[in-house]
């Protein structure tokens, strides 16, 4: 297909056919003469992408969701464990996703059930991690850093570790970022008795 500027990109027919992210989509599967219309039989216009000005960028974003089910940062927002960078990876993740759903073949082509679900289990997911974070960071931090009241003692274990830790009162949380094997643990420091 030729897009807009006269970049071209590689239209698997029979992938877009075959794909399950497309159900319901059926103003693009008319448009790419995926499924023929009750009305007359049409080719598929080769200047389809250039007619509606959608990019090789706009092509790259889409058949990525339709092939991979996300879209671009997704990874690193969920997957990278520095709160920090995994905040700002959050913020790119959700300015990327509101640019596709807003433009391109998303927008011209659409509407795609599927890719509409993925917007909606992003939001609810969003709003999970805002009522998460919160609290982790006031009542129940799961690192040292999140523990800002200094409410426990917090070491490191190792997992053959965990049952005598477990066993003398201190609390598993999570793994200590870029390792497998090395766990934050924690227990709450009694206030003294007057």
């Amino acid at each position: 297909m030729t897009c807009t500027h006269n970049t071209n990109v590689i239209v698997n027919i029979n992938e877009l056919r075959n794909s399950s992210r497309l159900e319901g989509a059926y103003i693009f599967k008319r448009l790419m003469c995926i499924k023929e219309s009750e009305f007359k039989s049409q080719s598929l216009n080769k200047e389809l992408f250039k007619d509606f000005n959608i990019s090789e960028r706009d092509w790259m974003d889409f058949i990525g969701f339709v092939r991979n089910g996300r879209i671009k940062y997704e990874i690193a927002s969920n997957e990278i464990h520095n709160n920090d960078e995994r905040k700002n990876y959050q913020k790119l993740f959700i300015q990327y996703l509101d640019t596709v759903s807003n433009s391109g073949i998303f927008l011209k082509f659409g509407p795609f059930p599927v890719f509409d679900e993925y917007i909606e289990w992003v939001i609810t997911n969003q709003k999970n991690i805002k009522i998460n974070t919160k609290n982790e960071n006031s009542n129940n931090p799961m690192t040292p850093e999140q523990d800002k009241s200094k409410r426990y003692i917090w070491r490191t274990g190792f997992t053959n570790q965990m049952d005598e830790l477990t066993d003398n009162g201190w609390s598993l949380t999570t793994n200590v970022p870029g390792t497998s094997t090395t766990f934050y643990v924690r227990k709450l420091i009694i206030p003294e008795q007057s």
